[in-house]
């Protein structure tokens, strides 16, 4: 008698098809709080970004090294404070005009999260606790900021986990045969990286990287 496959069965053949070795998860920042913030935010609907000839780079990338150059004169321990305090207009001329919805652009959405963390006295990376349901929901809290992203803020501070964005969420529902939620999508991720012995972002960042390179083009459908 033929047991049908599990959806976590054909997520794992999926993965195993991927082409090795796998690209290494970039490794975030562990002891920058305000610059794993930018990145989180500006990765909203924007591509993570290629290094021009010049040393520079586009993306999410190039804004989050933008304001690393900025801040620069800022003692570590107040450099979260600081973001709190600059103004959205002049942040966005660092980063970019993006907007995270129509009515608020991804420079004020960082500073309103940067005040909302600041108030509660979080204002360094150690102080952060990606379980802590009062850390998420003054994250979440900010309008147009989500659960997927806050997920990515906590994995760019080293922690493990899952952005189950649009590749991710599209990589397992090809993989399973129907569409996935995100939700669902970040739990069978986390069950396949428990059954490969391998960390979650180093799972999820292969994934996405092999998506967003290949377009997913040659798994089948």
């Amino acid at each position: 008698m033929n047991v049908p496959a599990s959806d976590l069965d054909r997520l794992l053949v999926a993965i195993a098809a991927m082409p090795t070795p796998w690209k290494e998860w970039p490794g975030g920042y562990p002891t920058r709080l305000d610059l794993a913030l930018i990145d989180a935010v500006m990765s909203i609907r924007f591509r993570y970004g290629r290094e021009r000839k010049d040393g520079t780079w586009s993306g999410a990338r190039g804004a989050v090294l933008r304001y690393q150059k900025h801040s620069e004169h800022v003692a570590p321990s107040e450099k979260m404070r600081h973001l709190a305090t600059y103004d959205p207009v002049a942040l966005e001329k660092i980063l970019n005009r993006q907007k995270v919805h129509a009515g608020k652009t991804k420079a004020s959405a960082i500073v309103e999260a940067a005040q909302r963390f600041a108030d509660i006295g979080v204002t360094e990376a150690s102080h952060l606790v990606p379980d802590k349901a009062e850390h998420r929901q003054t994250y979440t809290g900010v309008s147009g900021l989500g659960p997927v992203t806050w997920e990515y803020f906590t994995m760019l501070l080293s922690h493990d986990g899952v952005k189950a964005d649009t590749w991710i969420t599209e990589f397992v529902g090809r993989a399973i045969g129907r569409r996935v939620s995100s939700e669902g999508a970040r739990g069978l991720l986390k069950e396949a990286a428990q059954k490969l012995s391998v960390n979650e972002k180093t799972l999820d960042h292969a994934i996405w990287s092999y998506s967003s390179a290949t377009g997913q083009k040659d798994m089948p459908t």
